[in-house]
């Protein structure tokens, strides 16, 4: 949700549900430092319940996963269900560091993952890229519905298809896909996939991540995404 000062600055109303004090103030702090409005949250009942009553869901969420009366994984799924939640940025922030809770969270929905301890302000750089991003929307040049065979991407909606087929994909995936479409037949980095999704200081693994359940997504077109060796991922038209 976008509000704005009597001055007309745009002031980003950002989430953040976690259960620890000490981080969760230290984050709010931060935001409000880079005008942002933070609303804090320690418990995942009381914030879905406040999600629930909003005109407008948050412009971020940012979540730790381990948390009292629900996980962070089952917040990601709750969140996601709500179709005015689709195009939410959610970013976590979590002392797990195994790959598997790294590939489960993307998985489910999330568009990043943040490894505690964390710097604060490389965490709101972040966010701020992010949302930039989210806000940028499609370029001049990519107003028109963008094809590689049977793959679609429409970014004046937002949306993508395989044969006329909507598939549902996470704010990070559906920017990967339109950054990969656009540039068909040519390999594109980790790093310009990576910047593609606004994320300024993520693992290179999360773009891996983020592939492999785009190329689920794709069905039977999966094959049409495929992986340069050491240099990236490129999308070729169907033979």
């Amino acid at each position: 949700m976008q509000m704005e000062t009597p001055g007309g600055e745009i002031i980003r109303r950002i989430a953040v549900l976690e259960d620890e004090d000490d981080i969760r103030e230290l984050i709010g702090l931060y935001l409000k430092r880079d005008s942002m409005e933070p609303v804090l949250f320690a418990s995942p009942v009381a914030f879905l319940a406040w999600l629930d009553v909003q005109r407008t869901p948050p412009d971020l969420l940012i979540l730790d996963l381990m948390m009292p009366e629900l996980s962070g994984a089952d917040v990601i799924k709750a969140v996601r269900k709500r179709p005015s939640c689709d195009n939410m940025p959610i970013v976590v922030c979590s002392a797990r560091a195994a790959e598997s809770d790294v590939i489960l969270t993307l998985g489910l929905g999330a568009d990043t993952y943040v490894r505690k301890p964390f710097n604060p302000h490389e965490l709101v750089a972040q966010v701020s890229a992010m949302l930039r991003r989210a806000q940028a929307g499609p370029a001049v040049s990519r107003l028109t519905t963008m094809t590689a065979g049977p793959i679609a991407v429409d970014p004046t909606r937002k949306t993508a298809s395989v044969d006329g087929k909507p598939i549902d994909l996470t704010p990070a995936e559906y920017h990967i896909l339109t950054l990969l479409v656009e540039r068909k037949g040519s390999v594109v980095s980790r790093e310009d996939l990576l910047r593609a999704t606004g994320e300024t200081d993520a693992l290179e693994r999360v773009v891996d991540v983020h592939i492999t359940s785009i190329r689920r997504k794709l069905s039977y077109a999966a094959h049409l995404l495929r992986t340069s060796r050491s240099f990236g991922y490129y999308v070729e038209e169907d033979a």
